[in-house]
């Protein structure tokens, strides 16, 4: 090729009237011939002696790279259109990015199946966004603007492309600037997804887009001048990889209320998995390890200390003692399933010190002494409400029911279970069979004492008349007070079926006796029989009807706190290890947990 044809060929792209019309789209037959013509016109600045010959193919050039700046800019853009509507038709497809899709593969950022943050390794997160011919396309182009000494008109349109398209597809994925007032502003179901979303999008960005944009980079501008592949990935992500960590920093000045603390360990945990990657990404990865994560164990360990503290202070009432567990039971038993579930991360945190306790040493910050002093100190909690009922039987059988809650799940969760130690395990099943017993001794007490011989059968022949007489009005009093325990613990709700065998078994072992032998002596009196209510069989088949136990427990008020009694709705709570929705109020501060 010859300098004049070269040059016609350049002239004729460089004044072309149709602006939509490009090389590298509409008439790929001409990128070969263009490309060698600015390779024989640069070989020609390079070669050539003459002044004027060098200006007029600089002048030439200049041309020329105008146009290719203009067909690099197009097929960035080309590409980011088809990306776009890649992403409409999977939206309507109903692919949406916090949807869960038929895909292959998938990722999972959590410590447990309770807080999966799952991302689908489909063509919108996988997919290189730039087809292999658009990137031997842009490298063509980039070799000779960097030949021609023009790379850096290149890096600034690749940049801006680039940054637009990451910026499309965190909006895609709901991602929005947080600040530190607007965390402590919004409402907690509110904030509560966009950190679910925020997660998401770090994972999807530091595992799949920022690795793509690095590979693109490379395989585009590599060998084109120093450091110029690590300087056009830096420009092209920093700004987006500076919002997600600013977001994840704004995070830390929501509020320290209780329900918040997993979300946040679901975001430390999620960062501190991506290290590997964020590390590729030089200055900023000094941010994301010396700043943004510190300051989420910082505000977890906050989050916990005053969930522990707010225990101990805890002053709610018992509302009914028909309700067999209380809600601060069901919430903490709850809360701690979550601390075992999150354990991985809770042990990467320099724990705080346990409350209002004076040990020192790693035995005081460890997870499992904190899982322990929780429920001894839930146990003492429990014993405290107990001793606020004003009748003793109610008073045992609050205290007796809460305890075989807390001894039932502890048997349940092998994880919860391996965190609380034998001697407290031990003292929390005595004070079980301790409150069990009261609980019996008081109730049975009416019917055992109109039972019992008391002398009467050392009473003198002479005092027949007067012995038949007190044991006529022993029977009655039984029969009035069996009556009575009928009706009292027929509708009583226990906290576990086996805790209802378990009690029936212990009432006939007690009553059935007794009342068999008082029978003996009734034989002795005819005029006994005519008071006769029960046989030792009805006596047995009505103890069978004592107490209740269903899958669906009596309603309980979420709210504790004296404080704030007048919300008063309810919820419905499961006895299972499946729990829905409770809120707790601590100390006047709310908790509530999903």
């Amino acid at each position: 090729m010859t300098i004049d044809s070269a040059t016609e060929i350049i002239y004729r792209w460089g004044s072309t009237a149709d602006l939509k019309l490009f090389i590298f789209d509409n008439c790929r037959d001409e990128i070969v011939p263009f490309l060698q013509a600015m390779d024989e016109i640069q070989q020609t600045i390079d070669s050539t002696g003459s002044e004027d010959e060098r200006k007029e193919a600089e002048s030439v050039i200049q041309i020329a790279v105008s146009r290719l700046v203009k067909e690099f800019h197009n097929i960035l853009k080309v590409n980011a259109k088809v990306f776009r509507r890649m992403n409409n038709l999977n939206a309507k497809r109903g692919f949406m990015s916090s949807g869960h899709n038929s895909f292959n593969d998938s990722t999972t950022m959590s410590d447990s199946s309770s807080s999966n943050i799952e991302v689908y390794e489909d063509d919108h997160v996988k997919r290189n966004t730039l087809s292999t011919e658009a990137i031997n396309d842009l490298r063509s182009i980039a070799v000779r603007m960097n030949s021609c000494g023009f790379i850096h008109e290149c890096l600034k349109v690749y940049v801006s492309e680039r940054k637009s398209g990451i910026e499309a597809r965190l909006r895609h994925m709901d991602i929005e600037k947080l600040s530190r007032d607007s965390c402590r502003r919004l409402e907690w179901a509110v904030l509560k997804p966009k950190i679910k979303v925020l997660i998401r999008a770090a994972i999807i960005c530091f595992r799949y887009y920022f690795v793509n944009e690095k590979q693109l980079c490379d395989q585009i501008f590599h060998g084109l001048g120093d450091k110029t592949t690590d300087s056009c990935f830096m420009d092209t992500v920093t700004d987006h990889t500076i919002q997600l960590f600013d977001n994840a920093e704004a995070l830390c000045s929501i509020p320290p209320a209780s329900e918040r603390l997993f979300k946040i360990l679901d975001l430390h945990r999620a960062l501190f998995d991506l290290i590997p990657w964020i590390q590729s990404l030089e200055f900023l990865s000094t941010k994301a390890i010396n700043q943004t994560i510190p300051k989420l164990a910082d505000k977890a360990n906050e989050i916990f200390r005053n969930f522990e503290k707010s225990l101990v202070n805890e002053k709610s009432p018992v509302f009914d003692h028909a309700e067999p567990i209380h809600s601060l039971s069901k919430y903490v038993l709850n809360y701690v399933y979550k601390l075992c579930d999150h354990k991985i991360t809770l042990m990467r945190l320099s724990l705080p010190n346990l409350p209002f306790m004076d040990v020192d040493g790693n035995e005081a910050t460890s997870f499992s002494a904190h899982v322990d002093w929780i429920i001894m100190r839930l146990v003492s909690n429990l014993e405290d409400k107990s001793k606020l009922c004003k009748d003793p039987p109610a008073s045992c059988f609050f205290a007796m029911n809460n305890f075989h809650f807390i001894i039932q799940e502890i048997h349940a969760h092998p994880e919860l279970q391996r965190n609380v130690s034998y001697d407290n395990f031990m003292s929390l099943s005595g004070k079980f069979k301790h409150a069990r017993s009261e609980y019996l001794k008081l109730t049975l007490n009416v019917v055992l004492r109109s039972l019992r011989d008391e002398g009467l059968n050392k009473i003198k022949i002479l005092s027949f008349s007067f012995r038949v007489s007190k044991m006529i009005y022993r029977l009655k009093r039984f029969n009035h007070g069996f009556e009575k325990l009928q009706k009292d613990l027929g509708k009583l709700v226990v906290s576990d079926h086996e805790l209802v065998a378990e009690l029936r078994r212990l009432v006939a072992e007690t009553v059935v006796p007794a009342y068999t032998l008082f029978l003996l002596h009734t034989k002795k009196g005819a005029r006994l029989e005519a008071h006769l209510k029960y046989s030792v069989e009805e006596i047995e088949f009505a103890i069978q009807k004592f107490f209740h136990w269903s899958s669906c427990v009596a309603e309980c008020p979420k709210v504790l706190s004296s404080e704030i009694s007048h919300r008063n709705k309810q919820t419905r709570f499961h006895p299972s290890k499946q729990w829905r929705s409770l809120r707790v109020y601590i100390g006047g501060a709310k908790f509530f947990f999903i």
